[in-house]
């Protein structure tokens, strides 16, 4: 028969043969891991404020831009009652500095009024003290000469007492005119000190009480009350000028908030997908609650899992060879991340879901070359599809094989 013709038995020993190394090839060459998946980080679009998206967001599985819009908000609700009140403040603040100057103005023109009365007042003041000073230096001259008159009398007179021909009498007449001519030139000549002193005294601006001057207090009392009140005037004006300036920036400040909460335009970080969206135009949202979802295509990665028996062979930065499933491009990796088996699983920002399993593996993520995937927009990246990835041995190490043999053994 055919079947136990020689050639046939050998050739059929040649094929499972073959086939025996077909199998345990790969296995003696690398490491292939056949439960990789694509996978991928997305950014969580929040809203920033309570509001309506006015805008309508682009649609799952729109290609965006980075910083191009993705939503638009507007709140017309946002409370304002802060705003009118500081608005208000620093209206009266401006407006009450203003009041303020105006009065000071006034005073100030007053203040000058009163100056110039003043000058004028001790101008005519030194002209009067100073002719009066004249007119008594005048009769003091005419009483020193009277003096003299009664001196030389006196002399004469008491010569001819000697001689008999005046009588006592008439010396002592003399000697009375005498002492009265030199009482008057003693006054004259306190009272020319008197007026000089009063003289010095206006023209240093002290007026010395009198008659026909109770006018000068008075303007001298009525200019410091407008001084003082100018004076506090200004401390009212600086006070007012810095509420004023406080209320401004507490107005801008709450301004810059109030646009904040009436509206915002929420832009793409990034260049990426929409992979998920939970609002539509005309949607209410409210702080924090979460908008949509954007895949991000910059840096794709594969999670595989490997026996853990060949941790130590698989480290970060090894070189791996990763296809899709179904497809027979070949496109280029490194080992980023090494886990072990018992090591906490990351979900909550990737997009598809880590490879699970029961046995004891080793959590690998290899991480893509920048290639066509990440530009694949419309099939998401190919995040979420099956890869095959492969690990080539440099060399086939038996002794690894038989210490392990030997340790369960033994």
């Amino acid at each position: 028969m055919i079947l136990n013709h020689r050639v046939t038995r050998i050739s059929v020993g040649i094929l499972l043969l073959a086939v025996a190394i077909a199998v345990l090839l790969p296995d003696l060459t690398g490491y292939t891991s056949l439960d990789g998946t694509v996978n991928a980080r997305f950014a969580i679009i929040n809203s920033p404020i309570d509001g309506e998206i006015s805008k309508p967001p682009p649609r799952i599985g729109t290609p965006v831009t980075e910083g191009e819009t993705l939503a638009v908000i507007r709140n017309d609700r946002v409370n304002r009652a802060i705003l009118a009140s500081l608005r208000a403040e620093h209206g009266t603040a401006v407006e009450r500095v203003a009041a303020l100057r105006r009065e000071r103005d006034e005073l100030a023109l007053l203040r000058d009024e009163l100056g110039q009365r003043m000058g004028v007042f001790q101008s005519a003041t030194i002209a009067s003290l100073e002719r009066e000073l004249a007119i008594l230096q005048k009769r003091v001259e005419v009483s020193r000469a009277q003096d003299v008159v009664a001196k030389v009398d006196l002399d004469r007179r008491q010569e001819l007492e000697s001689k008999g021909i005046f009588t006592r009498k008439m010396v002592e007449a003399a000697e009375a005119a005498g002492a009265a001519t030199g009482g008057e030139v003693e006054i004259s000549n306190l009272t020319v000190d008197l007026l000089q002193q009063r003289l010095e005294a206006v023209r240093q601006g002290i007026f010395v009480m009198g008659d026909g001057q109770n006018d000068v207090p008075y303007s001298r009392q009525r200019q410091d009350e407008v001084i003082v009140r100018i004076n506090d005037l200004d401390t009212r004006i600086a006070e007012n000028e810095t509420r004023a300036s406080q209320a401004a920036q507490q107005l801008t400040e709450e301004e810059k908030r109030v646009r904040s909460l009436e509206s915002a335009t929420i832009p793409s970080p990034f260049g990426g997908v929409v992979w998920s969206r939970n609002v539509v135009s005309g949607s209410n949202v409210v702080l924090n609650n979460e908008m949509m979802r954007i895949l991000d295509c910059r840096e794709l990665f594969v999670d595989i899992l490997v026996p853990e028996v060949d941790y130590d062979e698989i480290y970060p930065g090894r070189e791996a060879e990763v296809r899709l499933f179904g497809r027979g491009d070949v496109f280029k990796g490194k080992v980023q991340a090494v886990k072990g088996s018992s090591a906490v699983v990351e979900k909550d920002s990737l997009a598809a879901n880590e490879p699970e399993t029961e046995e004891r593996s080793a959590r690998i993520r290899v991480a893509l070359a920048p290639s066509a995937l990440n530009a694949d927009f419309a099939n998401f990246c190919q995040v979420g599809r099956t890869a095959q990835v492969r690990f080539s041995k440099r060399n086939i190490r038996l002794t690894r094989w038989f210490e392990s043999l030997w340790f369960n053994l033994f």
